[in-house]
């Protein structure tokens, strides 16, 4: 079974205990749109990557085994450690070339495209990385770390980069000098001009010591979070491809095979006339408004959502590739309906009801990838008739604003930074 099922829960156990600590600090660090539109996206990730994540593990298993130049013991303690730095050293550049390749960019920025800092965000992974990035772990295989190795090394990796997501820890004295934490990566996920293209660590902020990539937080100068173009959406599917879109039409605007291959390999923001400057910063954020009923679906719905993907996640090696992949699209749509929702689209609400009536009444009908136990069954009943209602206040609520506001959709608002 995958790993994650058994941490997500941990995950989304530690976001509620923020939100609870948040506000009992007075620190307004989530807006609910933001926050499930990381969750979506970190749904979408898991069931996009999976199999490609799986794809490149045998690739990794093969190379190893036939290529590996040393044989090691995995009870020996050495070769952990050794795991440990090559794995660290290896994310560091692969994520360093996120940000400094315009096509690893597109691969990458769906982690930053929030305007939020929060342990949600920490979800908010891209879909398409894991085809890239297995380049810079290679080294691992060809030294032979064993695949068992490598797994749980990159998997613990993941585990301790979710906790620097978070406004709540302060610095943290000799830490920061050789660990990533909570400080040293909110200057990642800045766009302040003194923020960009640093502190790539994954575990150790030790290689960015030594490649001249570290930044320390400023008191005078407070992290301003998200990216220099900001996306202004919640669909989960555009934020993980808007910047290949970019590419695609900077390619074909830039005239030249030189300059259309720079816009695919330059830094991001490269043009023919060299590099884009630094805007001033923004501080408005991207926000719709959320009623108190939308409010309420907006929880219902991400829940449930949630729900379906651990189940997904749980069942997912019994399933046949059709079923498996079915079942995938089912959460992804899920993950679709809510943003559309969220964004006040014209048939938001209606495809959002139509997809809870296939999905709950085809778990209510025992019609679905897995046997659902009766009370799963009643449940489905009882969550399609609370959707339902709820829908058709959310419906209400929406036409109220638009005619009291002149219109509906998105919008940069004057929301402080």
């Amino acid at each position: 079974m995958n790993l994650l099922f058994y941490v997500v829960p941990i995950f989304v156990a530690l976001i509620l205990l923020e939100v609870l600590a948040a506000k009992l600090m007075r620190r307004d660090v989530y807006r609910i749109h933001d926050a499930v539109t990381s969750m979506n996206v970190g749904i979408m990730s898991e069931v996009v990557r999976s199999t490609v994540k799986l794809l490149t593990v045998v690739i990794y298993a093969i190379v190893a085994s036939k290529l590996g130049a040393f044989t090691w013991d995995v009870k020996n303690p050495w070769v952990w450690i050794l795991a440990f730095f090559m794995y660290d050293f290896g994310y560091y550049w692969a994520h360093r070339a996120g940000h400094e390749v315009s096509l690893l960019w597109g691969a990458h920025v769906v982690h930053h495209n929030s305007e939020e800092f929060n342990l949600s965000t920490a979800l908010r992974q891209s879909s398409t990385n894991t085809i890239f990035y297995w380049v810079f772990y290679a080294p691992m295989a060809l030294v032979g770390i064993p695949v068992q190795v490598f797994v749980i090394t990159a998997f613990a990796s993941a585990v301790y980069q979710f906790w620097v997501h978070t406004q709540l820890i302060d610095r943290m004295g000799w830490m920061e000098k050789i660990f990533t934490t909570p400080s040293n990566h909110r200057v990642h996920h800045g766009k302040n001009e003194y923020c960009l293209d640093h502190n790539y660590g994954g575990t150790l902020i030790i290689w960015d010591r030594m490649f001249g990539t570290y930044a320390r937080e400023r008191e005078d100068e407070p992290v301003i979070y998200g990216t220099i173009t900001p996306v202004n959406s919640w669909n989960p599917v555009w934020t993980n491809f808007v910047h290949y879109v970019s590419i695609v039409r900077n390619a074909f605007h830039f005239g030249g095979w030189k300059n259309k291959l720079q816009s695919v390999f330059a830094p991001p923001g490269w043009t023919p006339q060299g590099m884009l400057p630094h805007p001033a910063v923004d501080l408005r954020k991207f926000q719709t408004t959320c009623g108190p009923w939308q409010r309420a679906y907006c929880v219902l719905g991400c829940g449930v959502v949630y729900v379906l993907a651990m189940h997904w996640l749980a069942v997912a090696n019994t399933l046949s590739v059709p079923e498996r992949v079915t079942y995938g699209l089912v959460n992804v749509l899920a993950t679709l309906g809510l943003s559309g929702l969220m964004s006040h689209q014209r048939l938001g609400v209606p495809l959002e009801l139509a997809r809870v009536v296939v999905v709950f009444g085809a778990l209510a009908a025992n019609f679905w990838f897995a046997p659902i136990a009766p009370a799963f069954q009643a449940l489905a009943v009882l969550c399609l008739a609370v959707s339902a209602f709820l829908l058709y206040k959310v419906h209400v609520e929406q036409r109220q604003g638009s005619q009291s506001a002149g219109g509906d959709g998105g919008e940069v608002t004057g929301v402080p930074a």
